[in-house]
């Protein structure tokens, strides 16, 4: 994940004048810092995340088209051999 700012300063001042008390102000903005430094997901990390999913459903779109194809030539080959067989049998 990428890395944000958060101006803790700002915060609790911003708490303070709107009457929070300094110490529950502290405790609130640092709990926001831990919340935006260590778990929350930005733009760009969704971007990102959208662009792997992306990839990874163009990956299972060929395997699956490989996979039918695969499919479709055993079936072939089963049903040739079992027409060998009822010529030779």
């Amino acid at each position: 994940m990428s890395t944000t700012t958060f101006d803790t300063h700002a915060a609790v001042k911003a708490l303070t004048r709107a009457g929070v008390a300094t110490e529950q102000a502290e405790a609130i903005t640092d709990t926001v810092r831990v919340a935006v430094s260590e778990g929350v997901a930005t733009k760009t990390d969704i971007a990102d995340m959208r662009a792997d999913i992306a990839a990874l459903d163009a990956k299972i779109a060929a395997l699956e088209t490989r996979l039918t194809v695969r499919m479709v030539v055993l079936g072939g080959a089963i049903v040739a051999v079992m027409a060998a067989l009822k010529l030779f049998g």
